[in-house]
């Protein structure tokens, strides 16, 4: 669809090209197909004959101040000055040389004024112009996208300028760094590499102290022969593959740890160090309620998997009691990051635990919806109170125990059990 618009265009005496990640990316080998940026940079037309054109192919929104930007049917994005002007200073704004080449697709012709091609052949990041680079300081950050998504490496002027000019990002909205920072492990192929140039330029010092400051802290050599907390949570970030990552397992991997600091040397509560910090400084990133939410469990509840280990293995009540709290599928997805993100190879008991608990938990998954609500208290007599929540809570916890596995044994446990004020210690 895109070059029958591009072509239309052209006919209408206006120019346009496509550039960014479309070029980048069709130049590293990938298939149009494979190719999910377009964008276009048009120009040379007047606006109202432009907006006429653009409604033959579906519905668009204008967004951006400095430049004008529309976004075509939420997936192209086109650049649209009205004037015509120099491409070369057009290719100027762009970031990176790997992101200014311009191409021609009436002519097949490549545009390439900044020798972004052959930063291309050698994997290599530089940036176009040092004042527009600094224009919008979350190039920063993206910088170290590139690094974990191509395998790119940051030229010598470029890790300079972010080195001296690192004050700069924080001038950036913090839902921007969010989304920055989760692409990097979102989309990279080894997101462990983007987070080491942000700590080696003073970046992940800046925005995140608690996570940076981690390559202090020692760890017992025989359970932990790859050294410090930060190095293996750098480790930890390469476990999974790109279909199975997650926005929450993300921010629960960065933090998982971020506790060992403060209760060195026996790292005693660092769960719930962990989970302290993490709900302390995740606000700096983020407001999204169910993501902190998720994340939060997923700190506070890493050790789980291996205290069910050292109990004698996974059984129905302890996998059920530990489903009732957090997210079992991420949860084993973030302890296997945990067990492999080290140099120790001898983690077998540990990779057992997790199909032992997924095992158990694909068994009892669909008995943990709560078996008494509130309408059934008041169908045993109960006055409606304040009490009910407690009352519901006690049963609950009687049912993960298996006190009970249906209404009217519940209703017999209450009244043998709990009645008269009586508090269930099962749990």
């Amino acid at each position: 669809m895109y070059r029958k618009l591009i072509k239309e265009i052209w006919e209408n005496n206006g120019e346009a090209y496509l550039v960014g990640g479309w070029v980048r990316d069709r130049l590293m080998g990938a298939t149009e197909d494979e190719i999910k940026d377009i964008d276009l940079e048009v120009m040379g037309i007047k606006r109202d004959k432009f907006e006429k054109i653009l409604q033959k192919y579906g519905k668009f929104k204008k967004v951006g101040k400095s430049y004008e930007i529309y976004i075509l049917n939420n997936s192209i994005e086109i650049s649209f000055i009205e004037v015509k002007i120099s491409i070369k200073e057009c290719a100027r704004r762009r970031d990176f040389t790997v992101n200014s080449i311009y191409y021609n697709l009436i002519e097949d012709k490549y545009l390439d004024f900044f020798g972004g091609m052959e930063d291309i052949k050698n994997k290599l990041l530089s940036y176009v112009d040092k004042n527009s680079f600094l224009q919008d300081p979350l190039r920063i950050l993206r910088t170290a996208q590139f690094i974990s998504r191509f395998g790119f490496s940051a030229d010598h002027l470029l890790e300079v300028i972010i080195k001296t000019e690192k004050e700069e990002i924080s001038k950036v909205p913090k839902e921007r760094i969010c989304r920055e920072l989760e692409k990097i492990y979102m989309l990279g192929i080894k997101p462990s590499e983007g987070f080491l140039f942000l700590e080696k330029t003073g970046i992940l010092q800046r925005i995140m102290p608690e996570i940076s400051s981690l390559k202090e802290v020692m760890q017992d050599e025989i359970y932990h022969p790859e050294g410090d907390v930060f190095t293996h949570t750098m480790m930890m970030l390469d476990v999974l593959s790109k279909e199975e990552r997650t926005r929450e397992l993300f921010w629960s991997i960065l933090y998982h740890d971020a506790g060992k600091k403060e209760t060195f040397p026996g790292f005693e509560g660092h769960c719930e160090k962990s989970h302290e910090i993490f709900h302390r400084e995740i606000i700096k990133f983020t407001n999204n309620r169910d993501l902190i939410n998720n994340a939060r469990k997923l700190v506070r509840y890493h050790e789980e998997p291996l205290k069910i280990l050292l109990k004698g293995g996974a059984d129905r009540i302890s996998v059920k009691k530990l489903a009732a709290k957090v997210d079992i599928d991420k949860l084993l997805k973030l302890y296997r990051c945990d067990v492999l993100g080290r140099g120790r190879s001898d983690n077998k008991k540990e990779l057992e635990i997790i199909e032992s608990i997924g095992a158990v938990y694909q068994r009892v998954k669909d008995e943990l919806k709560p078996i008494v609500k509130g309408k059934d208290l008041i169908k045993w007599g109960l006055e409606p109170g304040e009490n009910f929540g407690d009352i519901l809570k006690e049963l609950y916890e009687a049912q993960l125990e298996e006190e009970f596995n249906n209404l009217k044994e519940a209703e017999e446990f209450y009244f043998t059990r709990l009645a008269g004020g009586l508090v269930y210690k099962g749990i």
